[in-house]
């Protein structure tokens, strides 16, 4: 379900600055200025080399869009006490648990890194932007073209040159510009300059100065060369070089459909893409990393036990009632009263999810409680030899007022939900409104549609009214089980007084949690090893790490094996940053998504062998492994693992040492 908790995230770009420094001229500054917005629940923020990333929670029940505003005119208002040169922030509404739904990777023998980014970043963002539902940031690895210009450090000494001088003869060399508009006669024309260098020759001959009446060219001091800007982000996927955007669903909108509208969008797309030429035919565009696939498994075993429990009913009533129609009768309440139920669901703004499902599920034993006794009253009333329109009229008002009892006393018990809040209500809130719904309709359908099919279906008993009638068999069994317990009462009461006391020393050895523990099929391994280290090295840190994977896990077992390495900066980087669990070069994340079906280790065992293979291969490296999918990372609301422990102090030095100490003591 959807949980109503708005957050707003901010990304402030500023290229080159040092984490320390913009916690100190950006961080710091903009946090204390959100102080400011209403409904304000907490902050958290993440000062990067050369960005900041602030999150702001909201809350429950409060507006997301007047949330939004608010922040950017907050933001606008103080952007004039940050550095002079940083960029305009990139706002937009959040939810805790923002992973993406599922992942388009992107590959091709023979494609370069750069080729790969470009599909990427102009097909794949363009095509499946328009979805409903669904936000494209820009995608993760790959090399964005760029036009590099590499100096010479002796020749620019010889010539009495700057690097800045260089950059200022291209910049000038480099323009469009508007000019304003010329009037001809009765036309008026829009005037404006043109001077780009699009090749390595262009850029080659671009003057930088004047010595002794010589031009000095770019030619004089180095080159141009047709090549790609400083990698920064690398990914992986099994095993090979490669290219993904993560796909993610807009708050509030549901996952099945949001991923179904992608892989219809994308097996539409791709093939006119490749038949006009946008991309080249060797492109393998691939989804992977699906996070709806738990969430159909779990919809589906749940219509599976829907169906099941139904089925176990209508053999129960078959079982007591021994007549056809009548059993027919009974279930009829089950099929109109879910129906009752999703319209309720429609109208009130849910959707069809685990927690709506498990309430039906909870109902569907109980929904047939009220259509049983009117069935079975009408059946004696039948036996007596009234009229079936008597019999049925007589059977339904004699217990419509002590079924209306039973059915207040059991929407009862759903009441205290409407007391509770944060995640818990949440998760419960549909639920109990689900088996509200469900219920409160089987009653009304118990006392209109029910007597009406008797009263068409069910045949006049022929017996006398005074004539008595057998007890059916499975009365009459009980009937003599009820003999037998009388003449033992002290052992029977003992007996349940005995059974009793034993539940309640079974019960501490049962676990206790908010939400089942979920075998997703998904793991991630977040590595962080010794700051500085070049994205290079922390490459081959991650190969190794794959190889232990496969080592622990059988590939047929591996349906995708991703890791990202690394953080996108620079301008446009700002939403996949936001995303990203890694803060810079010596930071990567892995991502296991094992087949769901085949396997019979669970996840978590994988994960535990994993952990204890990877602290005895590498010692010095720090890993933590999140499981669940998309299903624990709402339940954490965000967090990477379910207890998050905060430390605060006056300085960062403070805070480490503290974190460093609690570490220890766990």
């Amino acid at each position: 379900p959807d949980f109503k908790t708005p957050m707003v995230v901010s990304y402030f770009s500023y290229p080159g600055m040092p984490p320390n420094e913009i916690e100190k001229s950006v961080t710091n500054r903009i946090e204390r200025i959100l102080t400011l917005a209403s409904n304000l629940e907490h902050q958290e923020s993440r000062s990067l080399p050369g960005a900041a990333v602030i999150k702001v929670a909201f809350q429950p029940g409060a507006d997301p869009a007047a949330a939004l505003n608010e922040i950017i005119n907050l933001e606008a208002n103080d952007i004039h006490h940050l550095p002079p040169d940083i960029d305009w922030p990139f706002t937009l509404r959040s939810e805790p648990a923002n992973l993406p739904v599922v992942l388009a990777s992107i590959a091709g023998e023979g494609l370069s890194e750069t080729e790969l980014y470009k599909i990427g970043y102009y097909a794949v963002r363009n095509k499946l932007g328009g979805l409903k539902g669904v936000q494209i940031p820009h995608p993760f690895g790959g090399k964005y073209r760029q036009m590099m210009v590499y100096a010479d450090p002796d020749k620019l000494k010889a010539h009495q040159l700057a690097l800045s001088d260089v950059v200022d003869a291209l910049t000038n060399a480099n323009l469009v510009m508007a000019g304003g508009t010329m009037k001809m006669g009765r036309t008026e024309y829009q005037v404006h300059t043109v001077n780009t260098l699009p090749t390595t020759e262009d850029i080659d001959s671009v003057p930088i100065a004047v010595r002794d009446g010589k031009p000095i060219f770019i030619r004089d001091i180095g080159y141009a060369k047709d090549d790609a800007a400083i990698q920064n982000n690398i990914v992986r996927v099994n095993g090979a070089r490669s290219v993904y955007c993560p796909l993610h669903r807009e708050p509030g909108e549901n996952t099945i459909e949001v991923v179904d509208r992608i892989r219809e969008g994308l097996a539409q797309e791709v093939p006119l893409l490749k038949e006009r030429g946008e991309i080249p035919k060797e492109a393998d565009i691939q989804l992977v990393n699906d996070q709806s696939g738990y969430v159909r498994d779990a919809i589906r075993n749940l219509q599976y036990q829907v169906g099941l429990g139904g089925l176990l009913v209508a053999l129960v009533i078959a079982l007591f009632l021994r007549r056809f129609m009548a059993s027919v009768a009974a279930l009829l309440v089950i099929p109109l009263s879910i129906m009752v139920g999703l319209l309720g669901f429609y109208f009130s703004g849910h959707t069809i999810n685990v927690m709506t499902l498990g309430g039906i599920a909870l109902a569907v034993g109980t929904v047939v409680n009220a259509s049983i006794v009117v069935v079975e009253n009408i059946v004696r009333h039948l036996a007596m030899g009234k009229r079936r329109i008597d019999a049925v009229r007589d059977a339904a008002q004699e217990v419509a007022t002590p079924i209306l009892a039973g059915t207040v006393t059991t929407l009862v018990v759903f009441v205290p939900v409407v007391f509770l809040g944060g995640m818990i209500r949440y998760l419960l809130e549909p639920l109990s409104l689900a088996a509200a719904l469900t219920i409160a309709a089987s009653y009304l359908i118990s006392m209109t549609v029910i007597p009406a099919f008797c009263a068409k279906a069910l045949k006049a008993n022929t017996t006398a009214k005074d004539e008595p009638t057998e007890l059916s068999e499975p009365q009459g069994v009980f009937a003599n089980l009820l003999k037998s317990a009388m003449r033992v009462r002290l052992p029977v009461i003992l007996g349940g007084v005995g059974l009793f006391a034993l539940s309640l020393f079974l019960y501490p050895w049962i676990g206790a949690e908010l939400f089942p523990d979920v075998d997703a099929g998904v793991f991630e391994v977040r590595v962080k090893t010794t700051p500085g280290t070049r994205i290079e090295e922390t490459e081959k840190l991650v190969m190794k790490l794959e190889e232990t994977i496969k080592e622990v896990i059988p590939e047929k077992e591996i349906e995708t094996l991703m890791a990202n390495i690394g953080l996108p900066t620079g301008k446009g980087a700002g939403f996949s940053t936001m995303l990203s669990p890694n803060s810079g070069p010596d930071t990567a994340f892995l991502v296991v998504t094992l087949h769901r079906e085949g396997r019979d280790i669970s996840t978590r065992q994988y994960v535990d062998t994993l952990r204890e293979a990877f602290a005895k291969k590498f010692p010095q490296e720090q890993f933590l492994f999140v499981s669940g999918g998309i299903i624990n990372a709402a339940l954490n609301e965000g967090v990477a693992a379910p207890i998050n422990v905060q430390v605060s102090a006056k300085s960062l030095a403070q805070t480490r040492a503290g974190a460093e100490e609690l570490v220890r003591r766990l």
